[in-house]
């Protein structure tokens, strides 16, 4: 196993360790904490000479910077180097418009990663005290609700929402740990994500036009549109991730903006966005067990429909009361919007039913609105993107197959992602759109089918006789477009670009 050191707090702003070799600040020389760690490095490896470069310290800062001092302002020397740390990586992360960072603790070595477009990349390494020590501290940390006492064998929940540590824009940072296996370290390791909660299309204007800016079809704007003119309950799905938060959002602010005479209220564990127009009660809890946390939730929905509410936002359904709820404001002529997890949209009624909800009463008259499923797809830079006609040979026998059979003779039409160039920052890919399934319950036949839980026939009744698009058709056109390459497609999808005649037996 090759030699990683650990590199003391002492040392950590003045000391690297860069392909199998030192890299130190000159002033360094004599200092005892590096004459321990280089006798560390002699008895481990049996080598006497010290692999190490020294630098001028005016060279050192310029070549590898100093860590953590750059981060602290001449007034304001007291503030932790975790504090300091933490705001810089947020304002990098919003910078490059990150949903999320996760920072890795293996032992030896750290390592901090942002997922943009979709795509997790590797933003920069830290060793392993410095990656132990930031974790423990963003988790126990003044600015963290956690409230948690740090241990590497336990998982964390928790959220910072204090404005003094958040850049412009970001509503709050949602927190979650896992202790995970190291093979180079007798204990865990740890898994810090964190998920950055601000809405990243920044979509304004009408409810058509907010859609259309997430990449909903005109159609399905349409749809979505007349869901919002009816009570009832509207249920968005999708993987964690991929926009239900946002789209929902979009939907609440221009339907507050729009009728202003209703009153709109949003219950949600807790709020990841401001909603503007929108009273948004907060149920975060502290509390440790399921069924505590699902008693302060029900109790807070009980009590928000004391307050005189029209449209109401459900943040997610978790439980079989919080569904019963739901569907009881919606028969008594509320408008209810809500997420679940489910892979489709007509999966949304079997993972309804799954909490133990019977479809008669999902599916009851005057319930259901609408359905709505989606998945983010990254968009591919113009100015960079390859055609794929001088790539053809270069993709996976598999993915030429399917897209011979689902896009034949559209060769010319189709992108990849490129190298990157400065209009994208490097990425290939500029922004995220939806791929979606939208599905208003109108048809009475379609209800019918719900109502007998026959959801393959629903499904195809829906194809057929509706005219329906799935998300891997909606997918498919944006390929086509040249807008998304397949090959991401595919990873973003979870399934192949050919799933849909592989579900119909075609």
């Amino acid at each position: 196993m090759p030699f990683i050191p650990s590199i003391p707090e002492t040392l950590a702003g003045r000391l690297r360790w860069q392909q199998d070799s030192f890299h130190a600040s000159a002033e360094l020389k004599g200092n005892m904490a590096l004459d321990s760690l280089f006798a560390q490095f002699t008895e481990q490896t049996g080598q006497l000479i010290i692999p190490c470069s020294w630098y001028p310290p005016s060279d050192f800062e310029q070549k590898f910077g100093i860590r953590y001092s750059r981060f602290l302002s001449s007034d304001d020397k007291n503030r932790s180097w975790v504090d300091a740390y933490l705001m810089n990586l947020l304002a990098r992360a919003m910078e490059k418009k990150a949903s999320d960072i996760h920072i890795t603790y293996m032992g030896p070595y750290a390592q901090v990663a942002f997922r943009r477009m979709g795509l997790l990349m590797e933003e920069e390494p830290l060793n392993g005290e410095e990656g132990l020590q930031l974790i423990r501290g963003i988790i126990q940390g003044h600015f963290s609700q956690s409230e948690a006492s740090f241990s590497t064998h336990e998982r964390y929940d928790g959220r910072i929402a204090d404005r003094k540590y958040l850049p412009d824009g970001l509503f709050a940072v949602r927190l979650h740990s896992e202790p995970i296996q190291s093979p180079l370290i007798p204990e865990p390791g740890v898994c810090l994500a964190m998920r950055l909660l601000f809405d990243a299309t920044s979509a304004t204007g009408t409810l058509h036009e907010r859609l259309s800016a997430l990449g909903f079809t005109p159609q399905q704007q349409d749809m979505i549109h007349g869901f919002t003119e009816h009570s009832g309950l509207t249920v968005v799905s999708g993987p964690t991730g991929h926009g239900k938060s946002t789209t929902l959002k979009n939907i609440m602010e221009s339907m507050a903006q729009n009728v202003s005479t209703r009153s709109y209220w949003s219950l949600e564990d807790p709020p990841e966005y401001t909603i503007i127009g929108v009273r948004q009660a907060n149920v975060f809890t502290k509390a440790s067990t399921t069924s505590s946390r699902k008693q302060e939730f029900e109790d807070a929905l009980a009590g928000l429909m004391r307050s005189d509410p029209d449209i109401l936002l459900i943040g997610e359904i978790r439980y079989r009361e919080s569904a019963e709820s739901a569907i009881s404001a919606a028969t008594t002529g509320h408008g209810v919007w809500t997420t679940v997890h489910a892979n489709s949209a007509i999966g949304i009624i079997n993972r309804i039913h799954e909490m133990g909800i019977e479809t008669s009463s999902i599916c009851g008259d005057n319930v259901l609105n609408g359905l709505i499923y989606q998945r983010l797809l990254p968009i591919l830079c113009p100015e960079c993107k390859k055609p794929l006609r001088n790539h053809w040979k270069e993709l996976p026998r598999g993915l030429r197959q399917r897209l011979t059979e689902v896009l034949p003779r559209k060769k010319n039409r189709i992108f990849l992602r490129g190298e990157g160039c400065p209009r994208c920052d490097g990425m290939g890919l500029i922004g995220q759109k939806v791929a979606a399934e939208v599905i208003p319950v109108t048809d009475r036949k379609f209800l019918e089918l719900l109502q007998q839980n026959r959801l393959s026939d629903a499904r195809k009744y829906w194809l057929d006789e509706m005219r329906g698009q799935t998300h891997v058709s909606h997918a498919l056109a944006r390929i086509e477009a040249g807008e998304v390459d397949p090959a991401i497609a595919e990873e973003r999808l979870g399934v192949t670009l050919d799933y849909n005649r592989a579900f119909q037996g075609a």
